[in-house]
């Protein structure tokens, strides 16, 4: 029984542990909680002071955007900022889960693309979907009845979103920046004791196109420099996505001699006549 008392005594022992492991690893994940809840609703107020005052007066300058299939348009101007949370609901109370800041940047450029290829075509839509980018497409077949032309009319209006989203479990933030430097992705992470009014200020100063330091705040910056989600929402991994077995096969399908595809588009435009 001495043996049975003793191993009793240590199953006692590691459930006490356990338990106090789990106690003090809820007290950590409450304490994160807060903390990080504490900051969301500081940068909350923060923002919606900014709003207020860029709605107010047009602080931010012009921004140029590279669109694929066009080109550079360097007059696009932000306008319409707002602030919106995601929150999510814990013994019938409200907490802040995500913070997104949105507006759009303007042109009054007409931007229209055209494409003469099958794969292309694909491609850029790939593109504009990827990036975000409301467009029109009009698809013109040839003499087969498969679509070898087509143009995209795009928005003048580029949306930009930016979100600070919490990680309550590791006390962090992360902040990620959509269409903002040039149709990209750029993805910060904070901890949360480094939010504070130097860093927003630096935010902000960034924001509307003024000197700032933002780009060095933040310990996990300079480690996360060289991995840093910059994912191009471009030609490349737009293009990188369509299978080219696919591509080759749209091209393979409408392509036909010069003189097929020349008196295919004659036979369509003779028949568009012939209706009139």
């Amino acid at each position: 029984m001495a043996f049975l008392d003793e191993l009793k005594k240590e199953a006692q022992a590691l459930k006490e542990q356990e338990q106090n492991l789990t106690q003090a690893r809820a007290l950590e994940v409450t304490q994160s909680f807060l903390l990080v809840q504490s900051k969301l609703k500081t940068i909350q107020l923060y923002l919606q002071e900014l709003v207020r005052n860029l709605n107010m007066v047009p602080l931010a300058p012009a921004k140029t955007y590279y669109i694929d299939g066009f080109g550079n348009i360097d007059d696009f101007r932000p306008e319409k900022y707002v602030v919106n949370t995601d929150r999510i609901s814990i013994n019938e109370k409200e907490f802040i889960k995500v913070l997104y800041l949105r507006f759009a940047c303007k042109t009054e450029r007409e931007i229209v693309i055209e494409k003469n290829i099958p794969s292309m075509i694909e491609m850029q839509r790939q593109y504009l979907w990827q990036a975000n980018l409301k467009f029109q497409c009009t698809e013109f077949k040839n003499a087969k009845g498969l679509v070898d032309r087509a143009t995209f009319a795009v928005a003048n209006e580029i949306p930009v979103h930016i979100k600070f989203a919490a990680d309550f479990e590791h006390a962090r933030i992360f902040l990620s920046m959509k269409n903002f430097n040039g149709l990209t992705v750029n993805e910060f992470t904070y901890d949360a004791g480094e939010i504070d009014e130097n860093l927003l200020d630096e935010f902000a100063k960034y924001l509307v196109g003024k000197p700032s330091t933002f780009m060095e705040l933040g310990r996990h910056q300079q480690a996360l420099r060289q991995k840093v989600a910059s994912r191009r929402a471009n030609a490349e991994p737009a293009y990188a996505k369509l299978d080219p077995e696919r591509a080759a096969r749209l091209d393979a399908e409408a392509e036909g001699s010069p003189k097929e595809r020349k008196k295919g588009l004659l036979g369509s435009l003779k028949s568009l006549l012939s209706k009139e």
